[in-house]
Formats: C-alpha cells, structure tokens, sequence
C-alpha cells in the first residue's frame, strides 16, 4: 500500500507539474504589435500611399517611420512588415525580405512577418545555391513552431518531470515502479534535450545580424581569387538571394560574402542590403 501511494504521489505530481506547464504555455503569445499610440505622421502619410496603390512610395516610407522611430521596437517593426507587404506587391522580392527579416528581428514571434517571409523566398527566382540544407528548414520549421516563452515553458515542465521521475527510480520499492520511472525519465531527457536545442537554434538565428540580402534584379559573382575590378563574373545572383557578410575589400566597393550552400566569392556592396537593425 505504501509502495502504491509513493507511486502515486510521484505521478501526481508529474501531471500536476504537466498541468501547470500547458496553463502557462496557453497564455503565452506575442507582444502587441499594433502600438497605435501618437502614430508618428509619416506612418499616416505611408498608409495612405498604400491605399492609394503608390506601393514603393509607401514602402519607403514605412521604411523612414522605422528609422525615425528607433526603441520603440513593436512600431519600428510593425513598419518594417508594412513595408515588406508594399515591396511584395511591386515583385521587389529583395527588398521584401530584408523589411521581414529586419521586423523579425525586432520581433522574432510576429507570425505574419514570418509567414510572409516564407511567402516572398518562394516567389524570388530560385537558384540552387540559395536553397537552405534540408536539416536547417527543419530545424526552422520546429523552432518557429512556438514562441521562445513557449519553448522555455515546456524545457521546465519536462526538467522537472524528469526530477520527479528520477525521484520515483531511487525511492521506489517496486520493480514496476522503478522501471517505469527509469524509461519516462529516459523520455523526459531526451525530449529536454530537444526542446534546448529549439532554443538554442531560435537564440543563434534570431539575433543574426551579418546576413545581407541581394537587392537588385541580377548581381555578378566574383571568385574570391580573383580581382572584382577587373575579373569577369563567375556567376549571377537573383534579387532575394540570401547571403552572410564575411568582410569588405580594400575601397569598400566590393564584399567577400558566403552562401549558404558554402560558395564564397566577391559581390558588388551596391547590390547588397544588410538586415542588421538601427536601433
């Protein structure tokens, strides 16, 4: 009886602690993005360009809002993806991205930036090197899946319920209960073990600033053996091209950048916006 009421006790307290878990995971979500207070006029004037069918004016000036509106992070990126949305509709697939990333940057949770984001990579012209591995949409996939708070809730709830069952495996007299406890423990584990590397992947990408984005219709590719300034192009990217920043030439004209399939070369900088925020 006192074996039974042990084991109960320790399942109990799982479930409790599971309950408990799910209650504050439900009420986590995103920050208010809609910071409507004192709109700064140029948001104004930028909404009613857009209505007006002025998309690029619009997005420029969603885009100089941003700038103007430095640490008020929820307007600053509510801008940023209103400015994405003007650039899809003119097909400046370049320029769309780089206003997503930069909104998620300030907010890595705002789902409609993300969702759009997604929507813009797969309307740019496509070229094998710009294709992510496989393991990475993945991961990306998983990881956005929820909120960080999200994710944090559910690394406690299953540290704690592996505590408990650990506890059970020590304290437990019962063969069954100790070999029960034993595998829900193992389970526990290895899904912990997950859910922290979900955080760590999110921690690592959300705060990537040395990603750059082409911005231009085409961009010639220059080996990275070779001198831009007088060498002929090895290849051309296309406007949406995703790459990462490793250094800039002596001159500043040309940037030594990295695709994520590996492929390095020399690109004009005039043809590259960085995603990296003012804040």
């Amino acid at each position: 009886m006192m074996i039974l009421d042990r084991g109960g006790k320790c399942v109990c307290s799982v479930l409790v602690t599971l309950l408990v878990g799910c209650l504050l995971l439900c009420s986590c979500g995103r920050a208010d993005l809609s910071d409507t207070e004192q709109l700064p006029q140029t948001f104004v004037e930028a909404d009613t360009l857009y209505k007006a069918g002025r998309y690029e004016q619009a997005a420029k000036m969603y885009d100089r809002t941003a700038e103007e509106c430095s640490g008020r992070e929820s307007l600053q990126s509510l801008c940023y993806y209103r400015a994405g949305v003007a650039y899809s509709q003119t097909e400046q697939w370049g320029w769309a991205i780089v206003s997503y990333r930069k909104a998620l940057l300030l907010t890595p949770d705002y789902k409609e930036a993300r969702h759009n984001l997604r929507l813009a990579e797969e309307a740019r012209m496509n070229m094998p090197a710009m294709e992510y591995p496989i393991v990475r949409r993945w991961a990306d996939s998983c990881a956005y899946a929820l909120p960080m708070s999200g994710w944090l809730v559910i690394s406690i709830v299953l540290f704690v319920g592996a505590v408990v069952t650990c506890l059970a495996f020590f304290l437990g007299r019962s063969r069954r209960v100790r070999r029960t406890s034993f595998y829900a423990m193992l389970i526990l584990l290895l899904l912990w073990g997950c859910t922290l590397l979900m955080i760590l992947h999110r921690r690592h990408y959300d705060k990537q600033t040395d990603v750059a984005i082409v911005c231009s219709v085409k961009a010639p590719l220059y080996a990275l053996e070779d001198d831009p300034a007088v060498a002929e192009p090895v290849t051309e990217l296309y406007d949406g091209a995703e790459l990462r920043v490793a250094s800039t030439a002596e001159g500043g004209s040309y940037l030594h950048i990295v695709l994520p399939d590996g492929t390095e070369g020399w690109l004009p900088k005039d043809n590259v916006e960085s995603v990296a925020v003012n804040q």
